[in-house]
């Protein structure tokens, strides 16, 4: 199903948007085999894929307009990309390192956030040597600025998702 992203033009601010899995603005760092992972994982989940500023580090999270924190740099962020649940219900950043475990120094960033830090195989689709990790909004938090942002723009400018029979 293709797939229309949403620019945040849109609702008159920012130069952002959100990237639907079946958009052919769909992409991340990765050649063809990680791109059609993550956008299988995408679809499966109804994530969108954050297309903007500090899209690299929990800053996007915030909504900043850039990301000069030399913390962000230094915290174990590696192939890191920002995702929005397709209601805009949530969002997290979620970081593939080449680690075996969750490193000390990104819980303490997460936890600095007040994110909740987890892993999960099944957020495994960048590389096997990888562990995918998970900094979310914790549930119950009051909006954070890129799901009130999110929230807005799908209403404006919503986007279809395939549906079972």
């Amino acid at each position: 199903m293709e797939q229309r992203t949403a620019h945040g033009s849109a609702v008159g601010y920012g130069d952002w948007s959100l990237v639907p899995p079946g958009s052919e603005d769909f992409a991340l760092y990765g050649g063809v085999g990680v791109v059609g992972r993550a956008r299988d994982w995408a679809t499966e989940g109804q994530y969108l894929l954050y297309d903007g500023p500090a899209q690299g580090c929990v800053h996007g999270l915030y909504r900043m307009d850039t990301c000069g924190f030399a913390a962000c740099k230094t915290v174990g962020l590696d192939h890191t990309q920002i995702w929005v649940h397709h209601d805009a219900r949530s969002a997290f950043l979620l970081t593939h390192p080449y680690a075996e475990e969750i490193p000390d120094r990104l819980r303490v960033y997460a936890e600095m956030h007040g994110l909740d830090v987890t892993t999960d195989c099944t957020d495994s689709w960048y590389d096997p040597a990888t562990l995918p990790i998970r900094l979310t909004i914790p549930p119950g938090w009051p909006l954070w600025p890129i799901e009130r942002d999110a929230a807005v723009l799908l209403h404006v400018s919503p986007i279809s998702w395939a549906t079972e029979p």
